[in-house]
């Protein structure tokens, strides 16, 4: 049930660690230019949780002391993901700014497209407040599962042996995230067939990668292309529009493969899509 898997996430939420991480070490192997470059994406995107958080929780639907607890945890521990690859990266050399200065910085240049969302987000808790909850934690599952993929890539791909260890740790808090909001997504779907309908509709309209309002869709789509060689970025969104495909109303969910070929990602094969899919199952551990 819900509640166990908050008392679940109570239990074992902290900070991500990594005082005890050796940095000299991390100095000695350095970062590739593209590993900079996307660890440096990846900290500007957990650096934005906190206005998602300030945007949701103003809207009467968020209330929910549940909803609220788990929203607490997820922002203070995405809020850590961005102090500690900030960290990495100024250990390893590179000239960054703080997390709480680039948090600003980029808001500054999401600001009118995030205005418009958040009025689009209003209306729709007001108008249709389960459908909201629903397509808030759909949209999570969806996000939390391209993020988790994202650090364990680059921690299977990396030669730094400390980068490694950071994104493992941080990729095992973005699965518990995963799993929460697809158990929740799960249980809010199956009560109405019409938000279904309306979420389904919403996702297949909206979906882009998280991050959109920090670069243009066609930068995320490059970045991503560089993390996720070949067919390797076709599989990462096959798999999510599997996961997302396998909850009540979804079936055949492909929104995230027509983004990619929208702009220009190698489509994968089915068999490497259901091969990767299989070790995301939305279950806590």
């Amino acid at each position: 049930s819900p509640m166990s898997d908050i008392a679940q996430h109570i239990a074992v939420s902290h900070r991500v660690a990594f005082d005890d991480l050796d940095w000299a070490r991390a100095k000695a192997h350095g970062l590739t230019a593209q590993e900079v470059e996307c660890l440096s994406y990846f900290a500007d995107i957990e650096s934005q949780t906190i206005y998602y958080f300030l945007e949701v929780a103003k809207l009467e639907v968020a209330r929910n002391p549940e909803f609220l607890t788990f929203l607490t945890m997820w922002n203070y521990e995405e809020y850590f993901h961005s102090h500690a690859i900030t960290r990495l990266l100024e250990q390893c050399g590179v000239n960054v700014e703080s997390a709480g200065d680039r948090a600003n910085a980029v808001r500054g240049a999401a600001r009118i497209k995030a205005k418009i969302e958040d009025m689009a987000q209003s209306a729709i808790a007001k108008a249709a407040p389960k459908t909201f909850v629903a397509l808030w934690m759909t949209w999570g599952s969806s996000q939390e599962l391209l993020t988790t993929q994202a650090y364990e890539q680059i921690a299977t791909r990396t030669a730094n042996p400390v980068c490694a260890e950071l994104c493992r740790r941080i990729a095992k808090q973005e699965r518990r995230h995963f799993a929460y909001y697809y158990g929740n997504a799960r249980d809010k779907l199956a009560e109405s067939a019409t938000t279904q309908k309306l979420v389904r509709a919403l996702m297949e309209r909206m979906w882009t990668p998280v991050g959109n309002g920090v670069k243009t869709p066609s930068e995320a789509a490059q970045l991503a292309a560089r993390l996720f060689p070949g067919e390797r970025f076709g599989e990462v969104l096959g798999v999510i529009d599997k996961r997302i495909g396998a909850l009540p109303g979804m079936d055949g969910f492909a929104a995230c493969r027509k983004w990619g070929q929208k702009h220009q990602i190698s489509v994968a094969s089915d068999a490497a899509i259901d091969a990767r899919a299989k070790d995301f199952t939305g279950e806590m551990n």
